[in-house]
């Protein structure tokens, strides 16, 4: 079982109690009392009580609410992006040290997400070199002005966000919400590190998406294969995908010819509400395939889904390549004739 843990660089303690509420407030200052230096425990126990907390607060991912249409100022929310971190020296004050970051979500259209917050309030005193730059980091923070190309929150916390499995920590570090093909099962005779040649991704624009899906599903062990309609969340449903030495099961959105070129947001239906559809299936792995490239803000979007507290899930891509190495190894592509040497 996955939990939630939060490494804070910068925590607003008012903020983040407020959030809490003063049952779990009181929870974690009592545990910060037991530490040796109490006040420089209280951030970190805050960040412990606060993972904790996520899934009950109903703290929803920024992109998904974007991309939903459901975001409203007054709103808290998550989000983890590549911000970029800048500080105001020469507005500094005794206990104010301001500070600005910045992003970009692409959720078909670019949003720029920005914010401002005091840099004094640090975690500890390595935090400041954690907060210059660029840097990927989670924020979780209060909508404070909203438009279509812009959103400001006012942060709670800044920090790292990650999974752990405590079975799996014991034997090493945990794997992300990203599942690989290469973790499938039923795909361990496939090489996914072997060279893909150009005809061969050509080939791959000429197989009809219907004939991929029951490749797949054949591959899988899955009998059961639908016929496409209209009000369809995902294109196939399967329990007997094994991944990462388990059973589990699986919604697989498949794109085939009909966009042959590489798959962004506005690929995936109005807003992107294809990705949207398939994460409401009741499925522990969420499937994207394509037979050309998937951009990497089709990845983000799926990543976002998958990481939001309120039902986090796993994910895979499947892009053209590897869908090139999986029917390749059924026999379904030509072979590549060898070049003749120089």
């Amino acid at each position: 079982m996955s939990r939630i843990a939060l490494e804070p660089y910068f925590l607003h303690q008012d903020q983040v109690q407020s959030l809490l509420g003063e049952q779990r407030t009181e929870s974690a200052r009592a545990r910060a009392v037991r530490r040796s230096d109490p006040e420089a425990a209280l951030p970190y126990v805050l960040a412990t009580e606060l993972a904790e907390a996520l899934s009950s607060l109903g703290i929803g991912e920024l992109a998904r609410l974007v991309l939903e249409r459901d975001i409203r100022a007054g709103q808290v929310v998550g989000a983890e992006l590549e911000f970029s971190f800048q500080r105001d020296r020469d507005r500094d004050a005794p206990g104010f040290k301001p500070a600005s970051f910045t992003a970009v979500l692409d959720a078909g259209e670019p949003v720029r997400v920005t914010g401002t917050f005091n840099a004094a309030r640090k975690a500890s005193s390595s935090a400041p070199g954690n907060l210059s730059g660029n840097r990927r980091v989670y924020v979780i923070g209060t909508v404070t002005n909203l438009s279509a190309e812009q959103i400001e929150l006012r942060p709670a916390f800044i920090g790292i966000r990650s999974f752990v499995d405590d079975e799996l920590a014991a034997r090493g570090p945990a794997p992300g919400a990203r599942v690989y093909p290469s973790d499938i099962g039923q795909f361990s005779g496939i090489d996914f590190a072997s060279p893909f040649a150009d005809a061969e991704g050509d080939a791959v624009l000429h197989v009809p998406e219907d004939t991929v899906k029951r490749a797949f599903a054949g591959l899988i062990g899955e009998s059961y294969v639908p016929k496409d309609w209209g009000g369809e969340r995902s294109d196939l449903y399967t329990s007997r995908v094994f991944a990462r030495g388990r059973q589990m099961s699986a919604a697989w959105l498949f794109k085939g010819p009909g966009f042959p070129r590489a798959m962004d947001v506005k690929a995936l239906g109005k807003n992107g509400d294809q990705i949207d559809r398939l994460f409401t299936e009741p499925a522990e792995l969420l499937v994207l395939q394509h037979c050309h490239q998937i951009k990497p803000s089709v990845v983000g979007m799926m990543d976002a889904y998958a990481h939001d507290a309120r039902h986090p899930r796993f994910y895979m891509i499947i892009d053209g390549a590897d869908t090139g190495r999986i029917l390749r190894s059924l026999g379904m592509l030509p072979v590549t004739p060898a070049r003749p040497p120089l």
